[in-house]
């Protein structure tokens, strides 16, 4: 099906103007409306539609100045192009034609060919935009699925895998109780796979929040101790297994924070899990946390693992960046941690600071303003 030819809107009051624009665009192959004024092509131009505007400056009821700014203004028709021509000597035309939200610029007495040239020009350029537009559109509609399944699909999966978890351990319990071994170590299998994969979609979740925009907060006063054991609780089997070994260098570890505890625990979590995953066997881990000079409370998780190459480090905050995401990948996860961990600490107006060289091991900082300390324990 051949496509139907531009519509170019000719807007003068210059009749034999608006006669010759239209015979030359015409010939070039456009479909041509014209107006004498600018109120009239206004009108026009919002009853019969238009791919392009050409307008005179001074004419009367409405100039070009004006009608250009009346189609900004315009919802409807504000992505319209418009060419504006003037035979204003005046120094400051252009500008004041770009001002008004002009698209381009001809000056009287115009040239023909290069007028039918900058028509072209203009077309082609709206309409890439035009392709852009409708790409990007298409690109945060698709963006904007994803995230209403990834969250629709985490909130419908965590109801039955916590009644897995819930009944495996129950079943757990049963078996211990009748000395029934290895029924007992196929039920802790189950709730430990249940339990791996809850972890993955509550972070799938979170993700989405925070790609939707800040994550809720559910902040209460806690203890830094308190934090820190949250966080180390799930991780007893992990560590054990990995022969970690675990040092606590804590200042003030009664000191009370304003934070989201669940979160803030989760993301001191996620960094000693990843100084075990990437770490080999008998890895030393040191979590350690002081007030900064200017208030600020630093939250240290140190490893003494292989460490990461600058080039590595700065993409690590970035959603799925583990150094292998194929499915024949030796470690388990989504390379979802650290990018949550820094969300999170954002949320929390913090930020997360990484350091690290090969050879040398890791050191994550978690970072909270100084306005979540509690003053009261802080001066204790």
């Amino acid at each position: 099906m051949a496509k139907a030819p531009a519509r170019v809107l000719v807007v003068d009051d210059d009749p034999i103007m608006r006669e010759l624009a239209s015979a030359k665009l015409v010939e070039a192959g456009y479909s041509a409306l014209t107006a004498d004024n600018g109120a009239a092509g206004l009108s026009k131009l919002k009853a019969e539609g238009a791919d392009l505007v050409i307008s005179d400056v001074d004419m009367p009821a409405m100039g070009g100045y004006e009608l250009t700014r009346a189609i900004r203004a315009d919802a409807a028709i504000a992505a319209t192009p418009i060419i504006v021509v003037t035979g204003s000597e005046r120094e400051d035309a252009v500008e004041k034609a770009f001002a008004a939200g002009a698209t381009s610029f001809l000056a009287k007495p115009i040239n023909w060919t290069l007028f039918t040239q900058s028509v072209r020009f203009v077309l082609k350029a709206s309409e890439d935009r035009q392709e852009l537009r409708r790409a990007r559109d298409a690109a945060e509609a698709g963006s904007r699925f994803k995230d209403s399944l990834l969250s629709v699909m985490s909130h419908e999966l965590r109801t039955p895998l916590n009644a897995i978890i819930g009944f495996g351990q129950i079943l757990a319990a049963q078996f211990d109780r009748e000395n029934d071994h290895l029924h007992k170590e196929y039920a802790d299998y189950i709730v430990e796979g249940g339990k791996r994969l809850l972890n993955s979609v509550s972070d799938m979740l979170l993700a989405s929040d925070a790609r939707s925009g800040p994550i809720t907060l559910n902040e209460v006063d806690c203890s830094l101790e308190d934090l820190i054991d949250l966080a180390l609780a799930p991780l007893e089997k992990t560590l054990s297994t990995a022969r970690a070994e675990l040092r606590r260098a804590v200042k003030s570890g009664a000191m009370e924070i304003c934070c989201d505890r669940a979160l803030v625990a989760r993301s001191i979590g996620k960094l000693v899990d990843n100084a075990v995953k990437f770490a080999p066997p008998g890895v030393k881990i040191t979590i350690g946390a002081a007030q900064t000079p200017n208030g600020d409370l630093a939250i240290l998780i140190k490893d003494d693992g292989p460490g990461i190459t600058p080039e590595r480090l700065e993409r690590l905050t970035l959603p799925f960046s583990q150094t292998d995401m194929s499915l024949r990948r030796s470690r388990e996860g989504l390379g979802l941690g650290l990018p949550l961990v820094n969300a999170v600490m954002l949320a929390h107006q913090g930020r997360l600071r990484l350091s690290s060289e090969p050879g040398a091991g890791t050191s994550a900082f978690l970072i909270l303003p100084r306005g979540r300390v509690r003053a009261a324990a802080a001066a204790a």
